[in-house]
């Protein structure tokens, strides 16, 4: 059995003991500057709807030295880099889907992402610092 990013994010989100349905979960092959995001977007209708992008350049790479931290936690190879990103933004997805008015990095984000994940910092690390190889 194939299990998608979705599917990961909904075992994420159960086993953070959150009952939330599990957003859309895309490959991103454009973003370059930041590893994950969380975006709501506007239908014609007026209808809200919430999607995850995870970066393919920087998540994809294969000449990263290992260990790296991201949040805060020290990853040992790229399962466990996706994994903290994703868990990031589920964070957002959560506040933003409960209703709160800031689903930013505030102190609700705060203390979800250490209560729930014990991610120590509040930011990737995996970005606009991370240089990405470009073709020759």
């Amino acid at each position: 059995m194939t299990f998608t990013l979705r599917h990961r994010a909904q075992a994420i989100l159960r086993e953070a003991g959150w009952d939330l349905p599990a957003p859309p979960v895309i490959w991103s092959p454009r973003m370059s500057r930041c590893a994950g995001l969380f975006v709501i977007e506007k239908d014609i209708r007026g209808k809200w709807h919430p999607e995850i992008r995870l970066s393919i350049p920087l998540l994809r790479r294969r000449d990263r030295a290992w260990p790296v931290q991201v949040c805060g936690c020290l990853c040992h190879d790229p399962e466990a880099v996706t994994r903290r990103i994703l868990e990031h933004e589920l964070i957002h997805y959560k506040l933003w889907k409960e209703g709160a008015k800031n689903w930013g990095h505030g102190e609700a984000f705060r203390a979800l992402a250490s209560g729930a994940f014990q991610h120590q910092s509040i930011t990737h690390g995996i970005g606009m610092d991370d240089e990405v190889p470009q073709p020759r």
